[in-house]
């Protein structure tokens, strides 16, 4: 497994001139063995590693470090880096909160869908939650307390490595409010003397806030408390953080609580099991289920018979709330359909809905007891979805069950249209980009291998978060693929090219795409921009939907719009469903 990495990094000893001085062992450093016949013939007395993520221990830091101070260090060598503080500070987001926990949702005046008792009691996942704080706005969220330093790791050996801890810290409430959240990061001490720091922190308590870094592998993170705790201005509390030899949990209490309470909390609700984050802030976005409940009360009468696809479905339940006859729902999943089940009881709907486990194309009107469909509707979302367009699932599948409908126009969402955008990404695009020479060392073997690697392995679209990575609009937005979805997928391939002039000079690297949906004439859903788009200036995106992101090899400076171009073909294969693109950028030539 370290092979290629092994023969990648002995390239660039060697095209940098170290062969001679440099000697690499291709394995873990806790196989490591040291000793005459040893792969060291002595210990060391300097140790450089890089061994960190988000959560500062989650690659195995605390072991790594303890295994070299014990086994292949001499006693007070120096390591880079010497140690590490974590931050902690607790923070009231009803924003941020929408990633972890179901909530009652207003779909209409007097329609609410009350999650179920165990949802609206369940903490949510313990987990670490690694976004971009820095993307946050300052009124997503209200500071509860500063910043809180609130474990070190002495890497030095000077002091042990603890494989489990905690700490309780005190802090003074900056403001009321409701205890619902820790922001976290951590800073290395590169140097004994403590000169040299590298910070983690977001900008409001970054040391030095115009010089931050960007990174996409060391982010902030986000931890969920158990319990909420509410506070008054002024009142005296403790942060309790807890670590074990990977990760990090949290909870607040009130001084003289008893807080020594070592084990991670569990999650035990089967909706944050089948859920990821993504798609718990979605089923908390009140206002895209608004305008379902707009759309569909257009299309129903007490006498309707609804048949609903997709994987943890809302839609049934706010259908049924509407007031039509019979709902039929397709959840095929043990997970999800033993959440959907728990909302239907809660929520006293068990005589209007009936959950069918069969896959969805295999359903016949027998398994509706003869019963023929008004309406076919989805979110659409599917547990397998990772791209935008992932939702022509289910087009295919109401093709697949044409027989069943009483009328085809009765549909929803009728239209599906894929868009797409040429952006400069302010920093996204360095995930891609070539190392080249850094810090003076070539490392072109590297950039080949990697390149190589992605030629292999990685799509030319990928899915991704634009809200966490800004970006600046350089064109109009524009129609890649219109599906109507009223109409039955045929089985030919679809294919369409064309081109889309910029609209702002900049350097364009990179194609941001998502879908739209039209639930009525005049009722739309976006998957992308929740603003109207200006070339020129930033995108504001849909914080609980992934796009999809084609980054360019090589970045196009575009100084003259009118001159310049995005050529785009897009081809969408209804056998396996999957979509392809081709993206190039065009100058004009005047043909005068």
């Amino acid at each position: 497994a370290f092979q290629p990495m092994a023969n990648c990094a002995k390239k660039v000893i060697r095209d940098n001139g170290y062969a001679e001085n440099i000697q690499l062992i291709s394995k873990r450093s806790t196989e490591l063995s040291v000793g005459p016949d040893g792969d060291m013939r002595e210990k060391a007395n300097i140790l450089v590693t890089e061994v960190f993520d988000t959560e500062l221990i989650g690659e195995g830091a605390i072991h790594t470090f303890a295994h070299a101070l014990e086994n292949l260090l001499e006693k007070d060598s120096i390591v880079v880096p010497v140690s590490a503080v974590v931050y902690a500070q607790v923070v009231q987001s009803e924003k941020v909160l929408k990633w972890n926990r179901l909530q009652p949702l207003h779909v209409a005046d007097g329609i609410v869908i009350q999650p179920p008792s165990d949802v609206q009691s369940c903490a949510g996942a313990a987990a670490i939650h690694d976004i971009q704080l820095n993307q946050l706005k300052t009124s997503d969220f209200k500071c509860l307390s500063d910043p809180v330093p609130v474990f070190r790791f002495d890497f030095s050996g000077k002091t042990p490595l603890k494989f489990d801890d905690m700490s309780v810290s005190k802090f003074q409430a900056q403001h009321g409010g409701s205890c619902q959240a820790v922001f976290m990061w951590w800073e290395l001490q590169m140097d004994v003397e403590g000169d040299i720091l590298l910070s983690c922190a977001p900008h409001w308590a970054h040391p030095e806030p115009t010089s931050l870094q960007w990174r996409d592998h060391w982010m902030q993170a986000v931890y969920y408390l158990p319990q909420e705790i509410n506070v008054h201005k002024g009142n005296q509390m403790n942060l309790c953080a807890f670590h074990d030899e990977y990760s990090l949990w949290f909870t607040v209490n009130k001084p003289n609580h008893d807080s020594n309470i070592i084990e991670r909390p569990v999650c035990s609700c089967g909706a944050h099991i089948a859920s990821s984050r993504m798609r718990i802030g979605m089923l908390n976005n009140s206002y895209r289920y608004q305008q379902y409940a707009k759309a569909l009360e257009r299309m129903i009468s007490p006498k309707s018979v609804c048949l609903c696809l997709g994987d943890e479905n809302l839609l049934p339940l706010i259908a049924s709330k509407l007031g039509v006859s019979k709902v039929f729902t397709v959840e095929n999943q043990a997970f999800c359909h033993r959440v959907i089940l728990n909302y239907i009881e809660a929520n006293d709907l068990k005589e209007k809905i009936r959950i069918l486990t069969k896959s969805p194309e295999d359903l016949t009107s027998e398994d509706l007891s003869g019963e023929k469909v008004d309406l076919l509707l989805a979110e659409p979302f599917f547990s397998t979805s990772l791209l935008p367009w992932d939702c022509l699932r289910f087009w295919y599948l109401r093709s697949t069950l044409s027989q069943i409908l009483i009328d085809p126009n009765h549909i929803l969402p009728r239209k599906v249209t894929l868009k797409g955008l040429g952006v400069h990404f302010l920093d996204l695009w360095k995930i891609r980009a070539p190392a080249g020479k850094a810090e003076s060392f070539d490392l072109t073997a590297f950039d080949k291998l990697i390149e190589s690697s992605s030629e292999i392995s990685d799509a030319n679209v990928e899915p991704q978060p634009l809200w966490e990575y800004p970006c600046v609009a350089l064109t109009h937005p524009f129609d890649v693929f219109v599906f109507d979805l009223v109409h039955p997928m045929k089985c030919e391939i679809m294919q369409n090219c064309s081109e889309v002039q910029f609209a702002s000079d900049g350097t364009c690297n990179g194609i941001a795409l998502w879908v739209d949906y039209e639930l009525d004439t005049d009722i739309h859903l976006t998957t992308g921009p929740q603003c109207d788009i200006c070339p020129g200036h930033p995108v504001e995106w849909d914080m609980y939907t992934k796009q999809g992101v084609h980054l360019l090899r090589s970045p196009v400076i575009v100084k003259d719009p009118s001159q310049n171009t995005i050529k785009y073909c897009a081809v969408f294969s209804p056998s396996d469903g999957t979509l392809t693109f081709k993206f190039e950028m065009n100058k004009i030539t005047s043909t005068a």
